[in-house]
């Protein structure tokens, strides 16, 4: 039995798809480009130049709590007590008030202890944070600004 030139056309295509096959003369269609309309060239491009923001962004924030330790922890309590309670108010029945919030966050940012848990996915996203970085920032709370 004989193949069409077409036929040999998608055998070549499918077993180029094989690792350690050859592959054809023709270049390999993009999946991220046909799915998402974006090349994985140009999402790698795009996450680089993400990350260089995210370097520059975090040195800032390293410097404003470095600059006034204590106006930072606060600050970021207050904002993550915020998101926290926009998040939880009509969903957790313990979360009732901002304060309700705030307790649980600062919590979250020092002891770890609290009689209220997260009930949602970005509630917990947002203690996780907390947790993450607000023990950093609450160590160093007390310690005088660094000057500059």
């Amino acid at each position: 039995m004989t193949l069409t030139s077409e036929q040999q056309q998608a055998l070549d295509e499918l077993f180029a798809q094989v690792p350690g096959a050859s592959r054809p003369t023709h270049e390999a269609p993009d999946i991220l480009k046909t799915w998402l309309g974006v090349s994985g060239s140009e999402l790698k491009a795009k996450f680089f130049t993400l990350l260089d923001r995210k370097n520059d962004f975090e040195r800032q924030l390293i410097d404003l709590a470095e600059s006034n330790p204590l106006d930072s922890a606060f600050g970021f309590l207050a904002a993550a007590s915020m998101a926290f309670y926009s998040a939880e108010k009509d969903v957790n029945p313990k979360i009732k008030t901002y304060i309700d919030a705030f307790y649980y966050i600062a919590t979250c940012a020092s002891v770890g202890y609290a009689d209220i848990f997260a009930a949602t996915q970005a509630g917990r996203a947002i203690a996780g944070l907390v947790m993450v970085v607000g023990p950093a920032l609450t160590n160093r709370a007390l310690d005088r600004p660094k000057q500059p």
